[in-house]
C-alpha cells in the first residue's frame, strides 16, 4: 500500500519540481525502479511520487519552499481560525436582542443562505470559466485583495509562488476560499445555539417590499424541502409566519405580537437547519468538490513538467538495446569448446538465480534477456554458504543461473553448482554470463569461453552454459 505521506500535495510537487530540476537518473536505473514496483497501480503520478521518495536525498532541501509552506499554513491556520471568530461574532450581531424589537429573521437569512449561495454561485462560474472572466470574478472576493496585499510584503518565499502555475494558483484560491468560508458559516451555527441557550429571543420578519404571509411561508417551506419530512416542527407554520409579521411605526410594536412573543422562539429550529444545510453541509460538499479539482489541477501540472514524459518512458521501455552492438575483434583466438550450449534464451524457467547479484540486478537483467521464472532467489556474494545451500537443496526441475561473465567461476561458485547437480529434482541447469549493464548484458566471446571451459570441466550433461550471441 502506498504511504499516505507519498500523497500528491503543494509540498510534494513543490519538491518534486525541485528534484527533477537537479536529478532525473537514467534508463538503468529508472526502468530497475519501475520493475522493483510493478505491483503498484498504474497510475503516472503515484510512480512519479514514489520515485521522488526514494530518491529525496539526492538534492538538498530547499529552504525557499520550507519558509513558503510553513508560512502559508500558518497564514491558512490563522485565516480558518480567524474566519471562525468572525462568524461567531457577525452570528451575536445578527441575534442581539434588546427586547425593544424581535430579530429579524430576513437579516439573518441574508448571512446563512444568499451570501453563501452567491458566492459558491461566483466560485462555480469562476471554476468553468477562464482568462479574463475568471479574473474579473476573483476581484469579487475579498480574499483576493488580502492576497494582494500580502504579496508586497518582504518575503524570500515569494519566488515560490511565481513557479506555480496559473491553474493551480487559482484553484489554491478557490480551495482557501471555501475553507473560510465554511468555517465563517460554522461560527453563525455555534452564535445561534449559544444564543438561543442563554437568552430568549423573539423572532420575527419585516421587509419593505410588499410581501404576504402566505408567500413568505411559501418560500419558507421551498427552503425547507431537504428536511421538512424529517424534522417538521424545523418549518414555520403559516400562523407563526403570521404572528411574527411586523411592522415598525415609531418606537411601538402590535399588541398582538408582544403578548403572544413567547410563540416567537420557534423560529430558531429553522433557522439552525437552515444554517446547517445551505451554509455548513452544501459549503462542505462544494468545497470537496473544489479540492478535487484542485488535485486534478496539480496532477495535471505535474505531469507537463519538463523531464516527467521522458521518466515515464524510461519506467515502460524495456532495458533492451535499440541497436545490435558492434562486434568488436580481439587478437587473441579462443579456442572451441564441447561444453554445451543452448539454443535458445528468453524463454520460461522454473527458478532463476543469481550469483552474487541483487534482486533488482535480476528485474533488470529479466528485463532485458525476456526470461520469466515464479522462483527468483540471490546467492553468493554476502550469503552464508549455508543459506546457499538451502536454496540449491530446495529448487526443481529447470534452473537458471546468472553470473557475471567479467567474473571467473571461484571455488565457493563451482561448491554451490555441485549441490545443484546433486539435487535430483534438478533436471537441467543453464548457466547465463551476463555482461554489464551499460553494454546491456552482452558478454564478451572470451569471458564466455572461460565459462564453457569450466563447465566441460565437470563432465556432467545436466549443465548447460547460454551462450547469446551465437543465438543471433
Amino acid at each position: 500500500m502506498q504511504n499516505k505521506s507519498l500523497k500528491l500535495s503543494l509540498k510534494s510537487y513543490l519538491n518534486f519540481a525541485d528534484l527533477l530540476g537537479s536529478y532525473r537518473g537514467d534508463h538503468e536505473s529508472n526502468r530497475t525502479f519501475a520493475l522493483k514496483h510493478d505491483d503498484l497501480p498504474p497510475s503516472a503520478v503515484d510512480r512519479l511520487l514514489l520515485w521522488a521518495h526514494e530518491h529525496r536525498f539526492k538534492v538538498t532541501s530547499s529552504p525557499e519552499i520550507d519558509l513558503f509552506l510553513h508560512r502559508f499554513s500558518m497564514a491558512t491556520s490563522f485565516l480558518v481560525f480567524f474566519s471562525l471568530f468572525m462568524g461567531v461574532l457577525v452570528g451575536i450581531g445578527l441575534l442581539s436582542y434588546s427586547g425593544d424589537a424581535p430579530v429579524n429573521v430576513i437579516y439573518f437569512f441574508a448571512m446563512t443562505l444568499i451570501l453563501p449561495l452567491l458566492s459558491m454561485l461566483l466560485s462555480l462560474i469562476s471554476m468553468i470559466s477562464r482568462g479574463e472572466m475568471a479574473n474579473f470574478i476573483t476581484h469579487l472576493f475579498p480574499l483576493y485583495w488580502l492576497e494582494r496585499l500580502i504579496e508586497h510584503l518582504p518575503d524570500q518565499a515569494q519566488g515560490i509562488i511565481d513557479r506555480l502555475p496559473a491553474s493551480v494558483s487559482k484553484w489554491i484560491f478557490l480551495e482557501r476560499l471555501q475553507r473560510f468560508s465554511l468555517f465563517f458559516s460554522i461560527g453563525i451555527l455555534l452564535a445561534l445555539m449559544g444564543m438561543v441557550v442563554v437568552k430568549d429571543i423573539a423572532f420575527g420578519w419585516s421587509s419593505t417590499l410588499n410581501i404576504t404571509a402566505e408567500e413568505f411561508h411559501a418560500l419558507l417551506s421551498f427552503i425547507a424541502m431537504p428536511w421538512e419530512s424529517w424534522i417538521p416542527s424545523a418549518v414555520p407554520s403559516l400562523e407563526l409566519v403570521e404572528l411574527s409579521h411586523y411592522f415598525r411605526l415609531g418606537e411601538k410594536l402590535e399588541s398582538e405580537m408582544i403578548q403572544n412573543a413567547d410563540k416567537l422562539g420557534a423560529w430558531w429550529k429553522f433557522l439552525a437547519m437552515s444554517t446547517l444545510v445551505y451554509a455548513v453541509i452544501l459549503r462542505f460538499i462544494f468545497w470537496m468538490v473544489v479540492r478535487f479539482n484542485y488535485q486534478k489541477a496539480l496532477e495535471k501540472s505535474l505531469l507537463v513538467l519538463e523531464g516527467v514524459s521522458q521518466l515515464l518512458r524510461e519506467f515502460d521501455k524495456p532495458f533492451v538495446s535499440t541497436n545490435a552492438p558492434s562486434q568488436e575483434k580481439h587478437l587473441d583466438i579462443v579456442e572451441e569448446t564441447e561444453a554445451q550450449v543452448t539454443e535458445e534464451a528468453g524463454h520460461y524457467h522454473d527458478v532463476i538465480l543469481g550469483w552474487n547479484f541483487s534482486p533488482d540486478e535480476i528485474r533488470l537483467a529479466n528485463d532485458t534477456t525476456k526470461i520469466i521464472a515464479p522462483m527468483i532467489h540471490t546467492v553468493g556474494g554476502s550469503h552464508t554458504f549455508e543459506e546457499d545451500e538451502e536454496i540449491a537443496s530446495g529448487v526443481s526441475r529447470h534452473v537458471l543461473l546468472y553470473v557475471k561473465s567479467w567474473e571467473p567461476p571461484t571455488m565457493d561458485f563451482v561448491d554451490f553448482l555441485e549441490i545443484l547437480i546433486e539435487n535430483p529434482k534438478v533436471e537441467t541447469i543453464e548457466i547465463y554470463p551476463l555482461g554489464t549493464a551499460g553494454r546491456y548484458y552482452e558478454s564478451e566471446p572470451r569471458e564466455v569461453a572461460v565459462w564453457k571451459r569450466k563447465i566441460q570441466g565437470l563432465n556432467t550433461t545436466k549443465v548447460w552454459v547460454i551462450d547469446a550471441k551465437e543465438q543471433k
